[in-house]
């Protein structure tokens, strides 16, 4: 038996959305059946079955369900959350009547959507000085749950109580895998920059007396050592090693305070992109400039369909700009089918509260959409520049969130950048540092 019937008074986008986010995508099950028709529900016989409303049904596992679920638009919402059974669960003050006996105190359908929507980034919120909702805002960090997919954790929970009340219900939840990811903010760090761009950078690092950039930026020009940020060989090896599939995310936006990378036009630079996705799978890493305009994350993916005579389908924000439901409707607009850029950049953890792979529901419209979120827990500008933990510390920082995503069968998912692995300036030493968090990563 590999099907679930499930029976509310009321169907709605949520809830269809939220019901095969858990019983089909993550609990494997194939056939999952929403009714408003209690009478079909309760002549239906040889299937699992769950309630979920606020009337009693005699032996059927039963949700008691919140409003959440059952209205539409956005709302200042302020759940509370507290220890259940040893996870956090949120309450939306909608408590069953005593006298019913509900499989849960709460409404877990209402948590999973609640979290996995983002439902508090569509409020006002205190954005930093990049327009970013912080992990510090999140209720997942306030709640001291970032670090665990309590999605996921909930999911399994469900799972065990329908394990015991239909023992041949049958489940194919996925396994875990482990995802290194790169975005190649500046490919070079003094090659092929051009020579006005190269000259101004001397002259600074003159004034400044910065003898280490000096001497690289020298050796680097007159060919006695390679670029340091040119790490591409060195990256083949770790893949040989442990058998990883990267996936390369390029930037190629206009040139702008936080845009610097090789112009898009450089052969050189046109030449390492077309090497590279010969043998990895890319996506477009669209630019700062690029936040309010759509037309120019349009550009920029043309860019690199031209440089590598590919349809671009994945995507990841530079510097992690996301602003909902804007930055992900311009991506379904322009046909992206896969956003990697869940996640925080000062804290490790489950931005979404959830460790696999799931699709963009827009609050707004109250649509699921076909934009697939791949979210990432673990970047190497968290350990280095937010928390400015040493190398030595990176494992005893990332260990539980790996751990917490073996645990559910979950996608580990890794940004890094291949100039941070040049094992020069505050980047010393971690190259053993990345290689140990693979290794763990991959056991």
């Amino acid at each position: 038996m590999n099907e679930i019937f499930i029976y509310t008074p009321k169907i709605t986008p949520r809830i269809s959305y939220i019901f095969d986010l858990i019983f089909n995508q993550f609990l494997g099950i194939t056939k999952v059946s929403i009714t408003s028709d209690l009478y079909a529900f309760s002549q239906t016989t040889n299937t699992a079955k769950i309630n979920y409303s606020r009337s009693f049904i005699t032996d059927i596992p039963h949700f008691f369900p919140s409003q959440l679920l059952l209205e539409t638009g956005i709302h200042q919402l302020n759940p509370t959350f507290k220890k259940q059974d040893a996870l956090m669960a949120a309450f939306f003050h909608v408590p069953a009547p005593n006298n019913q006996n509900t499989s849960f105190p709460f409404d877990p359908f209402a948590l999973a959507f609640y979290l996995v929507s983002r439902y508090e980034e569509y409020l006002d919120f205190p954005a930093d000085k990049f327009g970013r909702f912080s992990a510090s805002n999140s209720q997942a960090y306030q709640n001291n749950f970032l670090q665990q997919p309590l999605v996921n954790l909930w999911a399994l929970r469900i799972k065990e109580l329908l394990e015991k009340k239909y023992p041949k219900l049958q489940f194919d939840c996925p396994k875990y895998q482990y995802t290194p990811s790169y975005d190649i903010d500046h490919a070079y760090a003094f090659l092929h920059k051009g020579w006005l761009r190269q000259s101004a950078s001397f002259g600074k690092n003159v004034a400044k007396l910065d003898l280490e950039t000096l001497s690289l930026q020298l050796k680097t020009w007159f060919r006695l050592q390679k670029d340091p940020y040119d790490t591409f060989k060195y990256l083949e090896t770790l893949d040989r090693k442990y058998q990883l599939k990267p996936i390369y995310f390029w930037l190629l936006g206009d040139y702008g305070t936080y845009d610097k990378n090789i112009h898009y036009n450089n052969r050189h630079f046109q030449q390492l992109i077309q090497t590279n996705v010969q043998k990895y799978p890319i996506g477009i890493h669209p630019s700062f400039g690029s936040n309010q305009n759509q037309d120019i994350v349009d550009k920029e993916i043309h860019r690199l369909e031209k440089i590598t005579r590919q349809s671009i389908k994945k995507s990841r924000q530079h510097f992690l700009i996301l602003k909902l439901p804007e930055t992900y409707q311009r991506l379904v607009n322009l046909g992206i089918q896969e956003d990697y850029s869940m996640g925080y950049a000062q804290h490790l953890g489950f931005r979404a509260s959830i460790a696999t792979p799931f699709y963009w529901y827009n609050l707004e419209t109250e649509k699921k959409t076909e934009l697939q979120i791949f979210p990432f827990q673990l970047m190497d500008v968290t350990f280095n520049t937010y928390l400015k933990r040493s190398p030595k510390d990176v494992l005893e920082e990332a260990r539980p969130v790996i751990q917490n995503t073996k645990a559910v069968g979950g996608h580990l998912i890794s940004i890094w950048h291949n100039s941070s692995l040049c094992e020069a300036w505050q980047w010393k030493n971690w190259r053993t540092a990345y290689e140990t968090l693979i290794e763990i990563a991959v056991l």
